[in-house]
């Protein structure tokens, strides 16, 4: 059984490949109500944890403690991270490979997914464009560990442009208009992609992304003007839960539509004494705009850096909307004061990157897609002699990605070194100004140390080592081969011939001190 898994900040949606077509799959809550989606959920109590429906079953009782948008930990976090959820604790890519295991049993046992138990699940699984190689490893590892065969994994706008060349490429996409750009706005991030569809081919021309900006950030807004209105009990935020007030203010959000003047919160759901509290609309979208002009330039931006200002905007045939947070009125109005009639939102745009994946799923063999770099990735070098850092770009934004099945992109660095111990700090940012210095969205990946120096080979902890002048290194090379594969995912292997030293190294994001594979 082929699915696509679009893995949300709030939800996650699965959409299934039956006979050529691609329904969305539903799943049965515990009072027997069906919904489209799952919650991306953990709840644990007296050292238990529940996932998914169960952990959407207790939601509100008391004395369980949730914890919500856990997808937002894997930005900048290792695999190994400890992440503790009320009394219990465990490594990230243990939690996710939890969630991912009870997702898999409730699509066996509590949805209306018919498949045969020993039938094999096989996954095209969404990610966030602008997700790092860190990001893209604890996804791909957590499904494995979980039980799926992932056929894929497609950043989430890319398979929300499929959804959009399925639905709408004989009425939209002319030999004069060949280029959709996909606003994807999400529960935890925002991401916009170019692309260029030519049949079967589609070209990722330009993206950018906002890695921490979506829904929640909406909810926090609603939150925020709740607790200010003035017929709500005092100190109302001590004694409920913040993450409960939060859902409450999700709900609410979630139930605006064109007509809506007072944004309604139930705080009666979770408290005895809690009443109904009125939140002007107006006032909410007021508060909101800051954070949809963020998502209005990035846009603007990367249309304006694919097709320039003036004659290729005429082969832009439209803005597609997808990404739960787009149901929200206001959102699609901004955009057409800045688009004009070219703006459409997906008539599923919770579902459509699920549908997308789904598709991509199928028609693996014949659809050809083409990913780049959303940002540059490189390493800090000391240059003239150490008295000074300069950038190397390994990877610079818009280089293109290999396609599946293809082998990884290489990249070789050659060079004599200077010190005993080579120290390399990388990072990964979203623009580079003068000098080519990191700018923009900056962050810090792994920090890696190599032996220069043999004597050096066996040390284990080579960070308390002082680095010092290697005047022997004049004789020696140095050689370190970076390999990006088609999910994004990088690899460098350092090694000297004249030493003998050679290491591999997978990189990931936090700046943590990294040893060896295998070592």
């Amino acid at each position: 059984m082929k699915l696509g898994i679009d893995f949300g900040t709030t939800r996650t949606r699965v959409a299934a490949v039956i006979e050529g077509n691609y329904p969305l799959i539903g799943f049965l809550s515990e009072e027997g109500d069906a919904q489209d989606w799952y919650p991306s959920l953990i709840a644990t109590q007296n050292g238990q944890a529940v996932f998914g429906l169960e952990a959407q079953r207790v939601q509100f009782d008391s004395g369980w403690e949730l914890c919500r948008s856990f997808k937002r930990f894997l930005e900048n976090q290792d695999p190994q991270t400890a992440l503790a959820i009320g009394s219990l604790e465990f490594s990230l890519i243990e939690w996710l490979t939890r969630f991912f295991s009870a997702m898999r049993q409730d699509l066996m046992q509590r949805s209306n997914l018919e498949v045969p138990s020993r039938r094999p699940l096989q996954a095209m699984v969404g990610i966030p464009a602008n997700a790092n190689s860190n990001q893209r490893f604890l996804t791909l590892e957590a499904f494995r560990r979980a039980g799926f065969e992932v056929l894929g994994m497609i950043n989430e706008p890319s398979a929300a442009g499929i959804e959009y060349a399925h639905r709408y490429r004989q009425s939209d996409l002319t030999g004069r208009r060949e280029y959709v750009a996909v606003y994807d706005f999400g529960g935890g991030t925002f991401d916009v992609s170019v692309i260029r569809m030519t049949g079967d081919v589609h070209e990722v021309v330009a993206s950018e992304g906002i890695s921490r900006l979506g829904g929640d950030d909406l909810d926090e807004v609603l939150l925020g003007l709740t607790l200010s209105q003035p017929s709500l009990a005092e100190d109302t935020s001590k004694w409920i839960a913040r993450s409960r007030l939060l859902n409450l203010c999700r709900e609410a959000k979630e139930s605006i539509n064109p007509n809506t003047r007072k944004v309604a919160v139930d705080l009666g759901q979770v408290s005895l004494v809690g009443g109904e509290v009125l939140v002007p609309v107006a006032a909410f979208y007021q508060r909101c705009e800051p954070i949809i002009e963020r998502t209005l330039q990035a846009t603007a931006g990367t249309v304006r850096s694919a097709l320039g200002e003036t004659a290729e905007m005429q082969s832009l045939a439209c803005v597609y909307l997808v990404g739960g947070s787009c149901e929200l009125p206001v959102l699609a109005r901004s955009l057409r004061e800045r688009f004009g009639k070219r703006v459409r939102r997906s008539p599923y745009p919770s579902a459509a990157t699920a549908i997308g994946l789904a598709i991509a799923a199928h028609r693996a063999s014949g659809l050809q897609l083409c990913e780049r770099f959303h940002r540059h990735f490189g390493v800090w070098r000391e240059s003239e002699g150490g008295t000074h850092i300069a950038f190397d770009p390994i990877f610079s934004k818009g280089t293109s990605l290999p396609k599946n099945g293809q082998s990884s992109l290489v990249v070789t660095r050659r060079y004599r070194p200077v010190h005993n111990v080579g120290h390399f700090r990388f990072v990964e940012c979203s623009h580079l100004g003068e000098a080519q210095l990191p700018r923009g969205d900056i962050v810090a990946w792994d920090q890696i140390f190599f032996p220069f120096d043999p004597q050096l080979g066996s040390e284990s902890r080579l960070d308390s080592v002082p680095v010092t002048l290697w005047p022997d290194g004049a004789h020696h090379e140095v050689q370190e081969v970076y390999r990006c594969d088609s999910r994004g995912i990088i690899e460098v292997s350092i090694s000297s011939p004249s030493t003998g030293i050679a290491r591999d190294y997978r990189v990931r994001v936090g700046g943590r001190v990294k040893t060896a594979k295998g070592a």
